[in-house]
């Protein structure tokens, strides 16, 4: 059992929101009792998210992930997800990842709650603060299936070190051509 945080990047640079999906992870793995994972695709320097709670880092290089494919990113998040038994997984709720994160939640038999603003109230049972109505107000997911998938929204929980001595990884995976 674990939180997978997916941390974006960008030319091999993370973006503000993979810290602050590492930050948020960190918290959730924190009240779950469990440990946080951080996916990496293309990226330089995996050792920054460490600084954040990262306690894993797997790292993915494949240059047919250069170029954003929501279908391929997401085999490769379903993968690293399958194999660290995750039961909460973290995606920011990016263009791109408005994408990402239902495919994946379909494809895992998820419950998923996009543009969660604050850390989960309950575990159990599992809920937490979200948009809604065009970013007007605010409701009370409860998310009832065994793995999770959040979509984080930009901005809504910061980032915050929590550094520790984490352990990298790497996943070789199989793309598929067309995605």
């Amino acid at each position: 059992m674990s939180v997978l945080v997916f941390a974006d990047s960008s030319e091999g640079k993370f973006k503000k929101s993979a810290f602050e999906v590492v930050s948020y992870g960190k918290k959730v793995a924190e009240q779950l009792n469990t440990n946080v994972v951080a996916l990496t695709i293309n990226t330089t320097d995996a050792s920054e998210l460490y600084a954040y709670g990262a306690e894993k880092v797997i790292s993915v290089t494949n240059d047919a992930l250069n170029t954003f494919n929501a279908k391929q990113y997401a085999a490769v998040i379903i993968e690293a997800a399958k194999i660290q038994s995750a039961t909460v997984v973290v995606i920011d709720s990016s263009t791109d990842g408005m994408y990402l994160a239902p495919i994946v939640a379909a494809k895992l038999d998820a419950g998923y709650a996009s543009n969660t603003v604050a850390l989960p109230s309950s575990t159990s049972p599992f809920t937490v603060k979200r948009k809604a109505f065009s970013n007007k107000a605010f409701s009370n997911t409860v998310i009832t299936s065994e793995i999770k998938v959040i979509g984080l929204a930009k901005n809504s929980y910061g980032f915050h070190e929590n550094a520790v001595a984490g352990v990298s990884e790497t996943l070789d995976v199989t793309v598929a051509e067309s995605g």
